[in-house]
């Protein structure tokens, strides 16, 4: 038996035919992300506490559930605290820039549009150097959360492996979103939130469930290979949380009030960050060190808010007072804190540096409700109320309206917390926050299945059954037409001016031979060595059947849901090719019709 037919065997064995498979290899993504995640929380904590113990000389807090190293302790120098932030900025940029500009910004939003428009492909260099990145962007005290890292690991190594096994695009998008899960499930020890979050992040109004399956057997997973290093804490230490009678609800209604505030004021000055950083004309490597200058000199003042700031919150959990002086005092400081978190995220993240802005929200949300609880304890002494309650009802609820992400919010922090005695209040907060909300911080979510590309078949194609190719000879194109002569060098060029990636190729007598598409072509240093010897006829797809003008446009999606291509032709009787359709026109039709 020769090696190209081991080789053969061996791929008939492992590829995935069967959702089984998937469940499967859904538990291996959750093993390597675990690992990878604590791997990466080490290195991460390691070089921040190196950092601002041995150089810095700043003693930074950390939740009690996290990895803490020790080092001697420095003369505290408030010029490197200053420039520290822009140091990991730049280092942060140039690593982006020089190896992976996929890896910079908010990585959640980047896994979103794989996950809608990119069948869920993500390049396997982008968790390595997106890790690198955040490393120095937090280490040095960047405001942004390390799920970012983490979630784009999985999801490259979910991505990677359906890669690997030559898996078609629905396959590649649930391992990816098992691998997201596996990530959030092994950071913040949340085996069930990690799951929810990676199936309801996506949406704004739905969840992706195709990949719930998938989503918890990685999550699990990944949580059980870093309990096995960690210990089995809950991030947060939490000594109290109850909600005493249920008149306590009306209160946490006016908190969900507060986070929409809120959270409109943080989105749009977010993406007013990113707008004016996208527009300035300078490279791209000093936008982020310009953010870190700003962010530095912020952290002399406020050092509360280096890195993720979650030890602060701690602190606050455990009903330690941040300051001296009156409850209103503390109120405003805390509403103050949760602001300037804001300001620091946004010239943190938004500039071009590289984390999440998960956390981030967290920490917002905690500040709101610990601002608001000690408020009610102070006006209303009587009432007993539990401050900490607020505090961690207030991260969700402000995740929740930020994300769109109801449920992933409350159980997230119930989750990272240990306790689920706050679920009424939670589901409360969550649902109005989410539901009232009308923006979102992350660019790359749909309304719904029905909006993403990825659920074009869910639709309801009793619409599409009534309109025939015929119908429709305005949406029927000839440009990204090709012969079977032309290299395949020249066509990758030719995609590139017209953008596109699927290609219709005609015989010299213009009738129809088949379809040529990049998307299987690239990647690979085979192809990128035989593309100047390779012709478009020598890998066009002769299996993907035309359309007749009297088939309806159901049948053409039909046939690009099984193909895995975005155009479908259109011949006569003799077979002579009269154009083409787009998958992005009977989507637009359908939403038109459907209205």
């Amino acid at each position: 038996m020769t090696i190209q037919n081991l080789k053969e065997r061996l791929y008939s064995l492992l590829r995935i035919t069967t959702p089984y498979h998937i469940y499967i290899y859904s538990i291996f993504v959750g093993i390597l992300t675990g690992l990878s995640a604590v791997i990466f929380s080490y290195v991460l904590a390691y070089f921040q506490h190196f950092v601002f113990l041995k150089i810095i000389g700043l003693e930074i807090f950390h939740p009690a559930g996290e990895k803490s190293f020790e080092f001697s302790r420095s003369i505290f120098n408030p010029f490197f605290l200053f420039l520290a932030p822009a140091i990991g900025g730049l280092l942060s940029a140039i690593t982006t820039h020089l190896f992976c500009p996929d890896a910079k910004g908010n990585g959640t939003d980047a896994i979103i549009k794989a996950f809608h428009h990119k069948g869920g492909y993500i390049p396997l260099n982008v968790p390595f150097f997106k890790s690198i990145a955040t490393i120095f962007t937090i280490g040095t005290g960047g405001n942004a959360g390390k799920e970012g890292p983490t979630m784009q690991i999985g999801a490259g190594i979910g991505s990677g492996i359906a890669t690997l096994l030559k898996a078609g695009d629905r396959a590649r998008r649930s391992l990816m979103i098992a691998g997201v899960a596996g990530g959030l499930g092994a950071i913040f020890r949340a085996p069930f939130g990690g799951a929810f979050t990676a199936v309801e992040v996506v949406y704004k109004e739905d969840i992706e469930s195709d990949t719930i399956v998938p989503a918890f057997l990685s999550s699990i997973t990944a949580y059980l290979v870093a309990i096995n290093f960690t210990g089995n804490n809950s991030v947060f230490y939490i000594p109290e949380a109850r909600i005493n009678h249920y008149y306590e609800l009306f209160f946490y209604v006016i908190l969900a009030g507060i986070c929409i505030g809120f959270g409109y004021y943080s989105t749009k000055f977010y993406k007013f960050i990113q707008r004016i950083f996208e527009n300035l004309n300078i490279h791209f490597v000093y936008k982020p060190a310009i953010g870190g200058l700003i962010v530095g000199m912020f952290l002399l003042f406020f050092p509360e808010l280096i890195g993720d700031s979650l030890g602060f919150l701690q602190k606050l959990i455990l009903q330690e007072q941040p300051i001296e002086g009156s409850p209103l005092k503390l109120v405003l400081f805390l509403i103050l804190i949760a602001i300037l978190k804001v300001v620091l995220t946004s010239f943190t993240v938004a500039t071009g540096g590289s984390g999440g802005i998960f956390t981030p929200s967290l920490f917002i949300g905690g500040m709101l409700g610990a601002a608001l609880g000690t408020l009610i304890s102070y006006l209303f002494p009587e009432l007993n109320i539990s401050i900490v309650s607020f505090i961690l009802v207030g991260m969700a609820g402000f995740f929740a309206g930020v994300a769109h992400a109801p449920i992933a919010g409350m159980i997230m922090v119930c989750d990272m917390v240990g306790n689920y005695q706050l679920l009424p209040a939670l589901m409360l907060v969550s649902v109005i926050t989410s539901t009232l909300s009308k923006w979102t911080i992350y660019e790359g979510q749909v309304q719904n299945r029905f909006h993403s590309p990825a659920h074009y078949w869910d639709m309801n194609l009793n619409v599409l059954k009534k309109i025939c190719v015929g119908d429709i000879p305005d949406k029927i194109r000839k440009i990204a037409v090709v012969e079977p002569h032309l290299l395949l060098s020249d066509l990758e060029d030719r995609s590139v001016h017209i953008q596109a990636t699927d290609f219709i190729v005609v015989n010299f007598d213009g009738t129809y031979k088949g379809i040529c598409s990049l998307k299987r072509f690239r990647h690979t240093k085979e192809t990128e060595a035989l593309k100047y010897l390779l012709t478009v006829g020598d890998v066009c797809d002769t299996g993907v059947p035309p359309l007749k003008l009297t088939d309806s446009l159901s049948k053409a999606l039909q046939i690009m849901n099984e193909k895995e291509v975005d155009k479908v032709a259109v011949v006569d009787e003799d077979n002579q090719l009269l154009g083409y359709v787009r998958f992005i026109d009977i989507i637009e039709i359908y939403h038109n019709v459907a209205r």
